[in-house]
């Protein structure tokens, strides 16, 4: 076969065209992410990255590590370590769509599910700046895929990737401490008795091991990082930013959009008898929602398990729409893809650093709050 002739058919793939979404969703944070200067986050990261070590008061090693990786390559360079932040959003993309495969999904219900989980607020400012959430957001997305190709495949082996997926989280933000919560109350709930075996403790080892040094960090500083969470919270609380944790699931977190997929997502695991196969991913969120709504958390704090459902949510909306008359689905799906271009031209307008930074000085000097942030 001719090299172009190959070319186009790995285009023209389904894996191609998630590849060239993420990819654009890339290239649009590093050609709009240069302007208003390093957040102050940013900062304090890329001063640890010059002194590495297992474990720092705000968060634990990986994080600093990116960063050290992009001073060596790119010196001190705005736009090169944000790119990193833009890389993570853009595999988590595709690893969103590639769930929605897993369980059968065609390839407008991969590309549909992939783009719903980009075009929210938070996710659009996890690419755009250079924080541990960016890399929490894909850990919890890696997760996830794993935990749905161990389902379908019912190859135990799969449990040691969901050991360093979960490990690798540990070590870029403490939250994933929900979403493991959500994977063993999935197993007691679920009781997946072919998957319960030796490749599962393997696994929890493997988690344990990766994340092993910062543990002994933090015992060997007496547990800073948990007094200073303790703290931040309490701020939090008292600022208001934890209020209204359930409603902004529904137009921060995703958006009145992409919200009904989400849902569908949660009704196909529970109420549909082809969704109970991976009725696991359905606690995976619900345990973190409730753990999160108990505990007062930030409304993005469930972002990253949003891709999960909205896989879930787009492959069964497909298979709806295949039970229909066809001029009646092809208006609907016109209505969902006109929809969600419009949010997310919205939420980038909203989100993305678009306006020049001359504008902005502008609005500041006219008594608005600051936006170099």
């Amino acid at each position: 076969m001719r090299p172009a002739a190959t070319s186009q058919r790995i285009i023209g793939s389904d894996t191609g065209m998630l590849v060239l979404s993420a990819l654009f969703v890339v290239a649009l944070h590093t050609a709009t992410n240069g302007e208003y200067g390093f957040h102050r986050d940013e900062l304090a990261t890329l001063d640890d990255a010059r002194f590495l070590d297992w474990g720092y008061v705000v968060y634990p090693p990986i994080t600093p590590f990116i960063a050290r990786v992009s001073l060596t390559l790119f010196g001190p360079s705005m736009i090169g370590l944000r790119f990193f932040a833009a890389l993570a959003v853009g595999i988590a993309m595709v690893m969103t769509g590639l769930m929605a495969r897993e369980i059968g999904g065609s390839r407008r219900a991969q590309l549909v599910a992939a783009w719903a989980a980009v075009i929210a607020g938070p996710v659009l400012s996890f690419g755009y700046l250079f924080q541990y959430v960016s890399f929490d957001y894909l850990w919890w997305v890696l997760a996830a895929w794993v935990t749905i190709r161990l389902l379908r495949s019912e190859d135990q082996r799969w449990w040691l990737a969901l050991g360093a997926a979960v490990g690798l989280g540990m070590m870029t933000k403490f939250t994933m401490a929900f979403l493991l919560a959500g994977i063993v109350g999935g197993i007691v709930l679920t009781r997946p008795r072919s998957l319960l075996n030796k490749w599962l403790w393997c696994g929890a080892a493997l988690s344990l091991v990766i994340f092993l040094p910062n543990l002994i960090w933090q015992f060997r500083h007496d547990f800073i990082t948990l007094d200073f969470l303790k703290f931040i919270h309490v701020r939090d609380v008292g600022m208001g930013l934890a209020d209204g944790f359930l409603p902004a699931q529904f137009w921060m977190v995703t958006n009145c959009v992409t919200a009904p997929i989400w849902i569908a997502g949660l009704y196909f695991l529970f109420f549909k008898p082809e969704g109970k196969r991976y009725r696991m991913i359905g606690w995976m969120y619900l345990i973190p929602f409730a753990i999160l709504f108990i505990a007062r958390g930030k409304p993005y704090y469930l972002s990253p398990a949003c891709p999960m459902l909205l896989a879930m949510g787009a492959v069964w909306g497909e298979r709806w729409l295949e039970t229909r008359s066809p001029r009646p689905a092809r208006a609907v799906r016109r209505v969902v893809w006109n929809s969600m271009i419009l949010s997310g031209i919205a939420a980038a307008a909203v989100v993305l650093p678009l306006a020049p930074a001359r504008l902005r000085l502008v609005e500041n000097r006219r008594g608005n709050q600051p936006q170099f942030q």
